[in-house]
């Protein structure tokens, strides 16, 4: 029971750090370097940083901010926090397979919004993002419906054919 709260807590830190990073157009790593700030990957072999690359809309960023710890970096299940949860994470690349050949789109992104309040991704250890997303958004442009449906049409580039 312990080891479960302990697991349990440290995904939501992880979550709540890594969504505030993604929504802040943050991913730790410095500014990108200019003529007066050469970047904190000066004099290493790594290339300047593109700080607009950085999309807090992003489906892939999204993803790997609020889904991998659990469903992994390629979607497959077994990511890093998986071995904490009674039921593990499916594999997302397998929803066109699961669905005769037609990819569930309502029903990811209800699984993710969790607006209807029905347990529709299988377990209730799953986090609904919806309202963390509402209390990120700053606009039209930055909404919980934007980044559900980037969301979205990710997994759904994802699918293994």
């Amino acid at each position: 029971m312990c080891r479960k709260l302990v697991g349990m807590f440290m995904l939501i830190l992880s979550i709540v750090v890594a969504g505030g990073c993604v929504a802040a157009g943050q991913t730790g790593t410095a500014a990108p370097a200019s003529p007066g700030n050469p970047g904190a990957n000066a004099g290493t072999n790594q290339p300047p940083i593109n700080q607009a690359a950085v999309d807090p809309t992003s489906g892939k960023q999204l993803y790997s901010a609020y889904c991998a710890l659990c469903h992994g970096p390629e979607g497959k299940g077994g990511g890093p926090f998986s071995p904490q949860l009674k039921v593990l994470p499916p594999d997302l690349t397998q929803l066109l397979k699961g669905n005769h050949g037609l990819f569930p789109e309502m029903r990811v992104r209800e699984a993710i919004d969790g607006e209807f309040g029905k347990p529709s991704h299988g377990s209730p250890e799953m986090p609904i993002w919806g309202p963390v997303f509402r209390s990120m958004a700053h606009g039209r442009r930055d909404s919980a419906q934007v980044r559900i449906n980037s969301l979205v049409k990710y997994l759904e580039s994802t699918q293994e054919k």
